[in-house]
């Protein structure tokens, strides 16, 4: 995969492996800066065509784009995409580097929109500039603004009810510090900039709503703004019915919560991008490592191990780091990308074992932990007590009720754990690990016999990971048990050109062991249909 760096400090410069990229036009290096600086790397083509030809019509900007995409896609490949309505950039292929230098130095483009925004970003970034050797370790700060209700009387107390509901529910989450409710609502009614909300409440982040009822319905929309420009990172709408009170707030600020807390870690990933590599905290630096562990292919979860690495070199008690470190040696010996698997193993529990007793109350952390104890230790009950504990922290997890649910399915509860994994995409229902959700159900129903439910979960995971070839051995074993021998013999040979120094005996020492599963062995005695003999 193809790694570009964008250098948007100082003058532009755009790199492939240390190697500048020839051949950018003036508004080639214009779209790219304007994509690293929008939420997801994304803009609408409309918005792009009128920032980088402002003086054309409508017609001509779009095809003066059509045009500028075709010769940038010469360039970078399928690092660059688009649609009829978007361009984005793939995030995984892309690193966006900034410093203490002025954005874009030096750079102007003979269009009016983009001259615009450039002196929008450049005072933004004045409004946000602090030393970058006083960058800070501890985690974002957000603080949920009291929300608007639409159509309701002043003494209606039902919004503010919302606002604390959710108020509590992230205070849960140890990813990010919530401001103290009242702290916010003497804000209420000011009309500040949200730069200048920001800063008196000392937060990077803000969440703003609305409410509005009608009869036995009600809409709540909220939206994650950027405290330093105002600029929106996440919106979402609920609907719901105005039952029981309680209930009703219980659901919203859990929908919320769980919702919130993968967005805002993406912000903050962008955030952490930005920055150079050697100025980024060690709390920078797990999170950078984040994309590159979710992908699920071996050369991108050994650079998050190199990210983690270098974490622990600026903090070596990081817990964080620890545990996740732990999760990707555990990555490296459950899916045989390491062989002898045994090192891998070995990592896993040395990081495991320093990480656990600083775990504390950190949710992210002891979910972290509840994957390595499960995936490289083969611990299932000390997984299970860890991902219980992850959800007493906080309930909106969604990574640990994933955890909760395979766990489930490695003991052989399988309808318990369908019910997790339910609740894992209910709260992050565009998660990253969205891919490892429908795995996990396709092994829950594959041990209650519903085997074209299960390849069809397996094949709907694959096309949202490509790059999980690992999965292909679950789709070998539950196309054996189905009796599609030649089938499961082709999805094998997919996951064995992965690993052409498979040995059997390697094999059974990097799978979990299912051993309720009475099919379990069969599977394993089927191997010896793709891998040779004598290994």
């Amino acid at each position: 995969m193809p790694h570009v760096v964008l250098h948007l400090s100082g003058p532009f410069r755009a790199e492939r492996d240390g190697a500048a990229i020839p051949g950018l036009s003036r508004r080639a290096q214009g779209l790219l800066a304007f994509l690293a600086c929008q939420p997801g790397m994304r803009a609408e083509r409309g918005a792009i065509a009128d920032l980088l030809w402002s003086d054309r019509s409508e017609a001509q900007s779009r095809a003066s784009l059509r045009q500028e995409l075709s010769v940038l896609r010469k360039s970078l490949k399928e690092a660059i995409k688009a649609d009829r309505h978007c361009v984005w950039m793939d995030i995984e292929q892309f690193e966006v580097r900034r410093g203490a230098e002025t954005f874009l130095e030096g750079f102007d483009l003979a269009s009016e929109g983009f001259e615009d925004w450039l002196r929008e970003r450049r005072q933004a970034d004045e409004v946000a500039a602090a030393p970058l050797t006083a960058r800070r370790d501890e985690r974002p700060a957000l603080a949920v603004l009291p929300f608007d209700e639409i159509g309701a009387s002043e003494a209606d107390m039902f919004v503010d009810g919302i606002v604390e509901e959710i108020t509590g529910a992230l205070g849960r989450s140890r990813d990010f510090d919530v401001i103290a409710r009242q702290s916010a609502f003497m804000l209420r009614g000011q009309n500040l900039p949200i730069p200048e909300i920001a800063k008196k409440l000392g937060t990077e982040y803000l969440l703003e709503g609305s409410v509005q009822r009608a009869g036995e319905r009600v809409r709540i929309s909220v939206q994650l703004v950027s405290g330093a420009d105002g600029r929106t990172r996440w919106s979402r709408r609920f609907d719901d019915r105005m039952d029981d009170l309680f209930d009703l707030q219980d659901r919203i600020a859990a929908h919320v919560a769980g919702q919130l807390s993968p967005n805002l870690r993406a912000a903050e990933i962008l955030r952490a991008r930005g920055h150079p590599p050697e100025v980024r905290s060690a709390y920078d630096l797990v999170l950078t490592a984040m994309p590159h562990f979710w992908v699920h292919d071996p050369a991108e979860n050994r650079r998050a191990i190199e990210f983690l690495d270098r974490a622990l070199e600026k903090d070596p008690d990081s817990a964080h780091a620890l545990a996740m470190k732990a999760w990707c040696h555990a990555h490296e010996c459950c899916y045989l990308w390491s062989l002898p698997t045994n090192m891998a193993r070995a990592a896993s529990r040395a990081a495991f074992d320093r990480a656990l007793p600083r775990a504390q109350d950190h949710s992210a952390t002891v979910t972290a932990l509840s994957a390595a104890a499960a995936l490289a230790l083969k611990d299932f009950p000390t997984s299970e007590d860890l991902a219980r504990r992850a959800l007493e922290l906080d309930p909106n997890n969604a990574w640990a009720w994933l955890r909760l649910g395979w766990v489930a399915v490695y003991l052989g509860r399988a309808e318990e754990g369908l019910a997790h994994f339910d609740r894992a995409e209910e709260l992050s229902p565009l998660d990253p690990f969205l891919f490892n959700i429908e795995f996990g159900r396709s092994a829950a129903v594959r041990t209650q016999g519903r085997f074209e439910e299960a390849v069809a979960l397996i094949e709907k995971g694959l096309r949202a990971a490509p790059k999980a070839h690992w999965a292909y051995r679950m789709l070998f074993g539950t196309l054996w048990l189905m009796g599609e021998h030649d089938r499961a013999i082709a999805a094998g040979r997919k996951w064995l050109a992965a690993h052409p120094n498979l040995s059997t005996e390697t094999l059974i020492e990097g799978l979990p062991s299912w051993n309720h599963d009475p099919e379990y062995l069969k599977v394993l005695s089927a191997f010896d249909q793709i891998i040779p003999r004598g290994r």
